[in-house]
């Protein structure tokens, strides 16, 4: 009886082919340039966009419609750094940087976006 291996021939090259797409579609995404234009953030209130702030100027401001909560503004992020509603998932959220990327205080009905050039409306695999 004779033995049979694992992998053959076939089987490695198929695996090599994989992994140099595999390798080609990381290197492409990787080297991409950086979206254009600075990302910024967005402040809504019972769905109602009240602020948008530039996260290149760093700074702390209060909402006018709210005065308890608190906004901060570091190093091209933005976070809520006070609230008085009773959980505090909004500010356990911490620094959102990465257009896309959403906090929100419910209680409040207050949520803060970030914005930009580089945000996906949808993804398809």
């Amino acid at each position: 009886m004779t033995e049979r291996k694992l992998f053959n021939k076939r089987d490695i090259w198929l695996f090599a082919g994989l992994a140099a797409v595999a390798l080609a579609v990381f290197a492409v995404n990787a080297l991409r340039p950086p979206a254009d234009g600075p990302a910024s953030g967005q402040i809504s209130l019972n769905g109602k966009v009240v602020r948008t702030v530039d996260l290149s100027k760093d700074g702390e401001f209060a909402l006018a419609e709210n005065p308890h909560i608190r906004f901060s503004v570091k190093d091209g992020a933005i976070a809520f750094i006070a609230s008085d509603c009773p959980d505090q998932l909004c500010v356990r959220s911490g620094y959102l940087s990465v257009p896309g990327q959403l906090a929100a205080c419910l209680p409040n009905r207050v949520s803060l976006s970030v914005t930009g050039a580089g945000e996906l409306d949808g993804v398809t695999y």
